[in-house]
């Protein structure tokens, strides 16, 4: 059943925090947004804890049967410590999830917010065994799935395309250098435009808007420059996602066409690049979803290991299957 078990979702950002319930099957039960400034002090992680219970709360789900709660920050985090590695954009390097567990009474987990989008993008796509999802958000970065498996790489730096070159002596990014396509990319550089306003720039730019069009011409430009990059490096499907992906893809056809004018290939940037498909909170519920798999997994081991040991017969009699259980 979709609702025997229930995972939390966190996604942290610089001046608010986002958190909700889903089920088996992705379905957000409840969804809470409160704004507070994100600081390093006890008084943070506990408020965080106070919101994981209230959201618990207003969802009204039997707390035991939560699976836990993973917790989606910006930084690069170790999977062999648990801790962020990397966290300039909040000042979070050093952070842990056992610094939120003092206040949460559940299996925690810290995640990486792109990774965390990308898997709850990638969570329901049955045709894809490759592709490389872009977070345009307040900060850029990216996830990616090689053979229907999220790839990290040999460290924690696999999918961070927020800090690929594309402008030499270009504009300061926040990790310091000079030219990354964060700088150019974020969600930030159109949403500037229409006081802080992602969704009114993309209105704008419908109405045709002098200065929206203006600045989405520049902005094109340089994605184009990215996705060319990642197309040749890893020739898989590229879905844009994040605050631009889900509101922009009306206008996906600007950067197709830009695309093609730098490619190599004669294969249209249309077969290709495609935006995003789950545009709901993706980070927060990618962030649950970490936990809802690990169940999904374990269950899919017993099941397999209980057919096994009774001749290919459950308890029950019924026969079980290879395939993904019935949830």
């Amino acid at each position: 059943m979709a609702d025997g078990r229930f995972s939390v979702g966190v996604d942290i950002t610089r001046d608010r925090v986002r958190c909700l319930v889903v089920n088996l099957e992705r379905r957000v039960l409840v969804s809470r947004r409160t704004r507070r400034e994100f600081e390093r002090s006890e008084s943070y992680v506990e408020f965080v804890g106070h919101e994981v219970a209230a959201t618990i709360e207003e969802s009204g789900v039997d707390r035991s049967l939560i699976l836990g709660v993973g917790v989606a920050v910006p930084g690069l985090i170790s999977e062999s410590t648990g801790k962020v590695t990397y966290g300039r954009v909040i000042d979070n390097a050093g952070l842990s999830a056992a610094d939120f567990a003092r206040y949460i009474p559940y299996e925690t987990r810290l995640v990486h917010d792109s990774e965390a989008a990308g898997f709850a993008e990638f969570w329901d796509r049955q045709t894809v065994d490759n592709a490389f999802y872009i977070s345009l958000s307040k900060s850029v970065g990216g996830s990616v799935l090689i053979a229907n498996g999220m790839y990290r790489g040999d460290g924690e730096l696999a999918g961070e395309v927020g800090h690929m070159r594309i402008h030499d002596h270009g504009l300061r990014c926040y990790c310091g250098r000079d030219g990354c396509l964060d700088p150019y990319c974020n969600s930030g550089v159109l949403a500037q435009h229409t006081d802080g306003s992602i969704e009114d720039f993309f209105e704008g730019l419908s109405a045709g808007d002098p200065e929206a069009v203006e600045v989405w011409e520049r902005y094109t430009s340089d994605l184009a420059i990215a996705v060319n990059n990642i197309r040749v490096m890893f020739g898989c499907t590229i879905i844009l996602g994040g605050d631009v992906g889900a509101q922009g893809g009306s206008h996906l056809g600007d950067v197709r066409a830009k695309v093609d004018r730098l490619s190599f290939l004669e294969a249209p940037a249309e077969t290709y690049l495609v935006p995003c498909s789950f545009t709901e909170h993706p980070i927060a519920v990618g962030a649950a979803l970490y936990l809802v798999d690990e169940f999904r997994q374990n269950l899919d081991t017993a099941l397999s290991l209980a057919s096994r040991g009774s001749g290919g017969r459950m308890a029950d009699g019924s026969r079980a299957t290879d395939g993904p259980p019935d949830q």
